[in-house]
């Protein structure tokens, strides 16, 4: 209720934006300082930093299990790959 005069398509572009950052933030295994600089860098105040980095620390430990189960310990590969040249002379 508190979000309905947002046009929906803005909503779900932050939304993701947040979401994404969450999960790298978990990936990279990031501390609070590399976090509260990158949201300097996109004009955030203090006090939301602070919250969002708050509770972060909070829920960093069950992000690191659910991001590590699923993208493995290890970095991806490539398997297989096919190769095919295409070119035009004119």
């Amino acid at each position: 209720p508190d979000l309905k005069d947002i046009d929906p398509v803005v909503l779900k572009h932050c939304h993701a934006a947040a979401a994404t950052c969450i999960l790298e933030a978990g990936k990279q295994k990031a501390d609070v300082s590399a976090i509260s600089a990158c949201l300097e860098d996109c004009k955030l105040d203090k006090e939301r930093i602070e919250q969002f980095c708050t509770e972060y620390q909070v829920f960093k430990p069950e992000l690191v299990t659910v991001v590590s189960s699923s993208i493995g310990r290890s970095p991806l590969h490539i398997t297989d790959v096919s190769w095919r040249l295409e070119y035009q002379i004119k």
